[in-house]
């Protein structure tokens, strides 16, 4: 009987002692709230352009476990994204993303046929937050409005004209009104 008691004891005392090394314990439910607003704030920002540029990842840095921008030499351009719903239990996030072009450098842009191409997300906790930690597809996903701001930028910089054809020939196509057989 004793030890039953002592077990008892020892149990009743830890689990405040565990709340305390650990304050956010979060349910299912709230987990799922917070990965969404987290990859949610993350897929916003890199549809702006936010990882184009130093200034936009210190924004957007935060809410990874990521310690620099991953590397990129292309980037696609969409049309829209949105999250996909878990019904269960998982450390991923997947977000559906309508493709509409892709730009590298070296090459210029590609327009493509509108297609859905599915991202994961994984999600860790780190110091309490939840951060995504891999991303599948770790090129960015911009909007064609910042698409055109960030090759803009680029073309004021650039003085070879070999190097400002592919992109203003970039700049030239999307500007061009979308073609109907790329809608989504």
């Amino acid at each position: 009987m004793r030890r039953l008691l002592a077990c008892c004891l020892v149990l009743s005392c830890s689990v405040p002692v565990f709340a305390l090394f650990n304050p956010k314990i979060r349910n299912f439910e709230q987990t799922g709230i917070e990965q969404r607003r987290v990859v949610s704030a993350y897929c916003r920002l890199d549809f702006q352009g936010a990882r184009l540029s130093p200034e936009g990842w210190e924004r957007i840095g935060p809410l990874t476990t990521f310690r620099e921008n991953p590397e990129f030499n292309s980037f696609f351009i969409v049309s829209r994204y949105q999250l996909i719903e878990n019904p269960k239990p998982t450390d991923e996030l997947d977000v559906a993303y309508v493709v509409i072009g892709r730009y590298e450098d070296g090459a210029g842009y590609m327009p493509m046929p509108a297609s859905v191409k599915n991202v994961t997300f994984e999600m860790r906790d780190q110091k309490d937050e939840l951060r995504i930690s891999h991303i599948d597809t770790p090129t960015p996903f911009v909007s064609r409005a910042a698409a055109l701001a960030w090759l803009k930028s680029k073309l004021a910089m650039q003085k070879d004209a070999a190097g400002r054809a592919p992109i203003e020939g970039a700049i030239r196509a999307l500007e061009a009104p979308p073609n109907p057989q790329h809608a989504p």
